[in-house]
């Protein structure tokens, strides 16, 4: 049908109040408050719906329809599902069956007509994190030859941040758990699996693939659009802390700790200014974190001289001879919460403790010393 429902989760170590699951807090309604559709919103899942287009990359996302069920309904889902389901995602979280909706929305692993005109739909998954040899720096950089490199790179070592479909059925990458292990399906089935699909003989389809998608990360102008929300963190964490405390009414902690003083210390600029300015300055971080933290997902569907004119982009692949209409769609576009903040800053320190651990190891070692238990001599 090219359509699926999004069922909403609930912790394993807890349970959402009601409260939390209808209605933004306090603070977040006037984080909001400029985009009435998401303070007015009966409950978050249909804030998060609309936010999408507050985040400004509806150009490139698409639009979900909230439907009613019953908690029956979604009891049969979380049956359904479960042997599917990643250990470390069943660990996690169940089904929330005592949500009253689930959202309907696309499958972008197809396009809109399935694959009821016969030919085959291939899609591919990609999440902009870094990884091994992947820089996603070189994703982003608008040059056709560092593109295929980091496309290449990501193939080679996909974990998590890369998964293939042809037809809605995974071919390349793994299931979504935290290892690779018996869930993931490997390279050797995968140039047999591309032969419905790409031109070539044997060993040539892959390196066709990978060029294929490289052509349309660079032509589509995609991430030109999702780097311009993410640059919209202009402060990093470490100054949309402050701005945070301020807009909760609450001591800043940061300076606490820090031991200076919120008027006259290094962040005293961000403590001073007007309420709607760390308002923006949150919000921001917050859209930002959001478009680094979304997947994209590119889906091909081959050409025929003869086809009827498509409204859909399309490529021509020289080393296959073969036209594909394109399309591209970011997904997991959820909307990050405010109290979310202070989790965010302590896992930036956590990060830039361990890479000053790194450098200090790495110095030890270049000297052959021995540094906090490390050893480092050659």
């Amino acid at each position: 049908s090219g359509k699926i429902i999004r069922v909403p989760k609930v912790p394993r170590n807890g349970s959402i109040k009601e409260t939390e699951r209808s209605v933004l807090s306090e603070h977040e309604c006037s984080l909001w408050k400029d985009v009435e559709a998401i303070v007015t919103s009966p409950n978050k899942e249909v804030a998060e719906q609309i936010s999408r287009s507050a985040d400004e990359i509806l150009v490139f996302a698409s639009l979900q329809v909230k439907i009613l069920v019953s908690r029956e309904f979604l009891e049969l889902v979380e049956r359904n599902v479960l042997s599917q389901r990643p250990g470390w995602r069943v660990s996690a979280a169940n089904v929330d069956c005592g949500a009253d909706s689930v959202l309907l929305m696309s499958d972008h692993s197809v396009f809109p007509q399935g694959t009821s005109k016969g030919k085959p739909c291939l899609s591919v998954e990609i999440k902009i994190q870094q990884l091994s040899d992947y820089d996603p720096l070189d994703l982003f950089s608008g040059s056709r030859e560092r593109i295929h490199k980091a496309f290449k790179a990501l193939f080679a070592n996909p974990q998590n941040n890369l998964r293939v479909f042809l037809n809605s059925s995974l071919i390349y990458g793994g299931m979504g758990g935290g290892d690779q292990g018996t869930d993931f399906v490997k390279v050797e089935a995968f140039e047999d699996n591309l032969k419905s699909f790409l031109h070539g003989e044997n060993g040539l389809r892959k390196r066709n693939f990978v060029h294929l998608v490289g052509e349309a990360i660079l032509k589509s102008g995609v991430l030109d659009r999702l780097l311009e929300v993410q640059k919209l963190d202009k402060f990093d964490v470490e100054g949309a802390i402050h701005a945070y405390y301020d807009i909760v009414s609450q001591p800043c902690k940061i300076c606490k700790d820090s031991g200076e003083d919120r008027q006259l210390g290094k962040y005293s600029s961000l403590h001073s200014i007007p309420v709607d300015e760390s308002l923006k300055i949150v919000r921001d971080y917050l859209i930002a974190a959001t478009a680094k933290d979304c997947s994209l997902m590119i889906s091909f569907r081959p050409r025929e001289d003869d086809d009827q004119e498509s409204h859909y982009r399309t490529i021509y692949l020289d080393s296959t001879k073969q036209r594909f209409d394109v399309k591209a769609f970011f997904i997991d576009l959820d909307m990050k919460p405010l109290n979310n903040m202070e989790y965010y800053y302590e896992l930036d320190q956590k990060i830039v403790n361990s890479y000053k651990q790194m450098v200090k190891v790495e110095r030890g070692a270049a000297n052959g010393g021995t540094i906090e238990g490390y050893e480092t001599g050659y």
